[in-house]
């Protein structure tokens, strides 16, 4: 099978106008716990009920999430959550002789039909419609008797955070003592839940220390 180099290059254009912001985080270090809620329109957990993908009208391969949610940490929605972010599962035969070979970029957030999760979700590409984790692989927590970990194992989620220890108990310290692998599911929803309901971010109780 032939590829088609028109259609490889317009969703080259898509992927840059919608994850250039996403990219160039995940580029310049882990994302942390401060950009991760800072940055976020939604936070859900919940369980993934589906996960499929396809080309929209417009040519653009998305893989579409479909997520029965279980806590809205942050943001309105009803108890299923679905979004598409761009990229196919796998290499698609167009019928014609050619292949899509637009699959999902390395680093970028992956889903499995009933895992349980965490999200950390960007706002929706204005064009596109498309939306991704923030940090992309950094953004998204499975959830497991071990606890609850990204993509990166968790490296570098809560280095340089500054916060105001009189906000934290005995449990939120311990999650932001964790340098790598899984932290407490539970707790870490909570520490999650706090940040947002007190604006620790906006009010300046928590936030980078390089900054």
């Amino acid at each position: 099978m032939q590829v088609d180099p028109i259609r490889i290059g317009f969703a080259v254009l898509c992927w840059l106008l919608v994850a250039s912001t996403a990219h160039a985080t995940v580029q310049r270090h882990e994302a942390n716990i401060v950009e991760l809620v800072g940055q976020s329109e939604l936070i859900l957990r919940g369980t993934i009920r589906d996960v499929t993908d396809g080309i929209d009208a417009r040519g653009i391969p998305y893989t579409e999430v479909t997520m029965h949610v279980a806590d809205a940490i942050r943001g309105d929605v009803g108890k299923e959550y679905k979004f598409r972010q761009f990229g196919l599962l796998k290499p698609r035969s167009m019928g014609n002789g050619t292949m899509n070979l637009m699959v999902t970029p390395a680093g970028w957030a992956t889903y499995a039909k009933g895992e349980d999760t965490v999200l950390f979700l960007y706002k929706r590409a204005k064009w596109t419609g498309l939306q991704t984790t923030v940090g992309l692989g950094h953004g998204r927590f499975k959830v497991a008797l071990a606890g609850a970990s990204n993509q990166a194992d968790n490296a570098g989620l809560f280095r340089n955070v500054r916060v105001d220890p009189t906000l934290l108990g005995e449990r939120e310290q311990r999650v932001l003592k964790t340098d790598r692998g899984p932290v407490n599911a539970n707790a870490f929803v909570s520490l999650v839940r706090q940040i947002v309901k007190g604006r620790w971010i906006e009010q300046g109780s928590m936030r980078n220390e390089l900054h």
